[in-house]
């Protein structure tokens, strides 16, 4: 079956919706610059997430939000953002409809660092208002040691080593693999707040011998796509159990 929301007819979602399926996933982006990987990679990387996690987590996956808070790349051509209220606003209502729907669960799939805040905040305001559970997932956050364990000591970051794998595994066709090692690259520093950035693949720290170049190997590519979704599998049934008690 399908286990996209959107999918389904009104009456199968009112037979089926809560009382055997409670849990939804809400994949949430932004449009923004990164470097020789798609203008959605925020919203790609959630999506495929959620539509593979859904079969094990007995979920449906929700529409995606593609709209979020570009901020230092917004320059950068093809980025769009909306304000802080505007996203948090329409994301707590978008969820707040899942939740008045039948939904009990929501998982917040974000893909965007830049927008960790507002999602959380919507979280709060989903049980402080509706007394619906949810949890935001940052996959990069939970993968970091994975990503080590497959690509060694490497210097990643935004458009970097690891969301370059996840689209090299997801959608390799979009990755402009000319010009994916030598797009201009540069890392945050301590003290420098400069806007736009200047360059469109932002790494966690200074690289000394080039290691901070995505690696276009689609096999490593593939092991890291499994295993981060390996890991955020294990921390939302970890989320699961743990309201149990609650429910």
């Amino acid at each position: 079956m399908s286990w996209d929301m959107l999918d389904w007819n009104w009456e199968t979602f009112r037979r089926r919706v809560p009382s055997e399926i409670d849990a939804v996933i809400l994949p949430v982006g932004t449009v923004e610059a990164h470097g020789a990987i798609p203008l959605g990679t925020d919203v790609f990387i959630p999506l495929a997430l959620a539509r593979d996690l859904a079969p094990r987590l007995h979920a449906l996956v929700a529409p995606a939000v593609p709209y979020g808070l570009t901020n230092t790349l917004l320059p950068y051509p093809g980025s769009t953002a909306i304000t802080p209220a505007t996203f948090q606003a329409y994301l707590y209502e978008a969820a707040a409809g899942l939740a008045d729907a039948g939904f009990r669960r929501i998982v917040l799939m974000n893909g965007h660092g830049g927008q960790s805040h507002e999602v959380g905040e919507v979280g709060r305001r989903l049980w402080a208002e509706k007394r619906v559970f949810s949890v935001a997932i940052e996959w990069w956050g939970l993968a970091e040691k994975r990503r080590g364990e497959i690509y060694g000591d490497v210097v990643s970051g935004h458009a970097g080593v690891g969301e370059t794998a996840l689209i090299l595994a997801i959608c390799p066709e979009s990755v402009d693999t000319a010009r994916a090692t030598t797009i201009r690259r540069a890392p945050l520093r301590d003290g420098v707040r400069a806007r736009p950035f200047p360059a469109s693949i932002l790494l966690e720290r200074e690289e000394t011998h080039g290691e901070g170049a995505p690696v276009l190997d689609p096999e490593k590519a593939r092991r890291f796509y499994a295993v981060t979704l390996d890991v955020v599998e294990k921390a939302v049934r970890d989320v699961f159990e743990g309201w149990k008690e609650l429910r």
